[in-house]
């Protein structure tokens, strides 16, 4: 029989270890989805918004000063003094009054550095990066932007064309820079309140599971302790085997009711005298003495591997298994010693012991069944034990040749057994422990 647990499920244990890991690891990858689909929505918008300005930039940059002035991005390096002064200025007031980027280079086709707001003596300088990825696509015409970082401090780069005269023919490249720390900040404002809103209600649901859980636990937890207190009261009432067999059928799906034939020790232990004793007893004392009585002999066959059946009046039957001969018989000797050496049990027990088969199952009615055994092999048990004498085993002759011989010797074959109903003799073996 497997084990039957004596305490509950402890489900609430189990939903904080895995519900918990489960919920953290869900909300982890949650708000991971979240910040990561949000933040790149918000990156995508910065972006397209980026490249609008900077091409707006460079559309006013062309109305405001290179139309005015009546030259193109291509020709700067080669205007007077004074018209590059006056350019510059332009470009200046522009950036800082309106459009605030950090950063403004101007290249033409070969690299050569047209104009650099922050550093005017590269002007008339390569650039090193013209095989860029960013600095192709704006001389095929594309706006191309990335994020960099500079010493620490991040950038949104952006590669733009720059026309000619004609407004058609790319004649350089625009570099702009603009700090994104703002951004940042945005995005951080942004991000933090779209996760606002789905950790409450994560947080409210887990808080309100974690309540059903603790009061489903509460419940499981008191019906188990009452089921197991009615469960342990009542293995005081059914046979272990009786206790084996339910087991076995809830658990394996075996038929409870079906009668097998098998081979068993069946033990028969009847208290001698008992009658005459309770007659002159108290209700109460007779019920102490009998128990107490009861309480000895079934500890010692459980400690031998026996399983007590039933209690009969004054009487135990016990069943051992076909490999448990010696421990059924050592459990005999140990119970008559015991009981024949307390000088305050003014009663004695006698015992037999049988093998053989028998008929093993649920026995009864529709409403009320016992699980137990029938057969010879229990009824011949059960007269060797009614022609013991107290303090008297007797064993039948298959129980006497699977002894060792060392216990074997310590029995004297007794005159053969009749029993009414049968017609062969029993050859049986006795043991008194009595003197």
């Amino acid at each position: 029989m497997g084990q039957i647990r004596d305490t509950p499920f402890p489900l609430v244990r189990y939903f904080l270890i895995y519900g918990g890991v489960g919920a953290v690891i869900f909300y982890i990858a949650l708000i991971s989805s979240i910040l990561f689909s949000e933040r790149d929505v918000l990156t995508t918008q910065y972006v397209n918004n980026l490249q609008e300005k900077a091409a707006g930039f460079y559309g006013e940059l062309s109305r405001s000063v290179l139309e005015q002035h009546t030259i193109g991005f291509d020709t700067v390096l080669q205007q007077s003094q004074a018209t590059k002064e006056k350019f510059r200025a332009h470009v200046s007031l522009l950036i800082k009054s309106s459009f605030r980027f950090s950063k403004v280079k101007v290249f033409n086709t070969e690299g050569l550095i047209l104009f650099n707001h922050k550093n005017p003596s590269s002007e008339g300088g390569l650039y090193d990066a013209i095989q860029s990825v960013g600095f192709q696509n704006a001389l095929h015409g594309k706006i191309f932007s990335k994020l960099e970082s500079v010493q620490g401090v991040s950038f949104m780069e952006v590669y733009l064309p720059t026309y000619g005269v004609d407004g058609k023919k790319v004649v350089g490249v625009m570099e702009i820079y603009e700090d994104v720390s703002r951004f940042e900040q945005m995005a951080y404002q942004a991000l933090r309140d779209s996760i606002a809103m789905p950790s409450i209600i994560f947080l409210f649901f887990a808080i309100m599971l974690s309540v059903l859980i603790r009061k489903a636990g509460s419940i499981i937890n008191s019906s188990t302790y009452l089921l197991i207190r009615i469960r342990q009261q009542m293995e005081k009432y059914i046979s272990q085997s009786a206790i084996a067999a339910i087991y076995s059928s809830v658990t394996e799906k075996t038929e409870l009711f079906k009668g097998e034939i098998e081979i068993i020790v069946p033990f028969f232990s009847d208290i001698r005298g008992f009658t005459s004793y309770s007659e002159s007893r108290a209700p109460q004392e007779v019920v102490d003495k009998i128990n107490h009585l009861f309480d000895l002999q079934a500890d010692s066959i459980t400690r031998y591997h026996g399983i007590i059946d039933k209690f009969v009046g004054d009487e135990i039957m016990a069943i051992f298994p076909p490999d448990q001969v010696e421990s059924a018989v050592l459990s005999a000797i140990e119970i008559i010693s015991t009981i024949h050496n307390n000088p305050s049990i003014e009663l004695e027990v006698g015992i037999g012991i049988h093998y053989g088969e028998a008929v093993v199952g649920s026995i009864g009615t529709e409403n009320r069944r016992d699980y137990t055994a029938i057969g010879n092999s229990v009824n011949s048990a059960a007269r060797m034990c009614g022609a013991a004498a107290g303090g008297e085993l007797i064993i039948s002759q298959g129980v006497h040749r699977a002894l060792p011989l060392e216990l074997s010797q310590r029995f004297k074959q007794q005159e053969p057994l009749n029993f009414k109903g049968k017609q062969e003799e029993l050859i049986t073996y006795s043991l008194s422990i009595k003197n």
